[in-house]
């Protein structure tokens, strides 16, 4: 499973889950009752990867935290005609570094 959002419309009970299929590799999405999703996440064994939970992300079953914040240049040359000036563009964005007491960090947009 690699997300659990809220249903929308609301609806008692229910949740809209994004996960891949371990077989084919193909993401799917899907609604499905809370108690279903619980089914899942209970199973015996270590979770792969991170859950996202709401505005949450869990590595290891554990809540990630924010251990900086920066803001981050990202450069691509384009060349918007053919034959024209190759042009430098950047795009410059805040990120958030989370890190999980297992000592696995990511980076994500903020």
């Amino acid at each position: 499973m690699d997300s659990i959002q809220s249903h929308y419309p609301p609806t008692p009970n229910t949740v809209d889950v994004a996960y891949e299929c371990r077989v084919c590799n193909n993401s799917y999405d899907q609604t499905a009752t809370v108690q279903r999703v619980a089914v899942v996440l209970n199973r015996p064994g270590v979770s792969q990867g991170i859950l996202q939970f709401g505005g949450q992300y869990l590595h290891c079953g554990e809540p990630m935290r924010t251990s900086s914040c920066q803001l981050r240049r990202i450069q691509a040359p384009l060349v918007l005609k053919p034959g024209g000036q190759l042009r430098m563009y950047e795009v410059i964005i805040n990120t958030r570094t989370l890190g999980c007491p297992c000592g696995f960090h990511m980076e994500i947009p903020d």
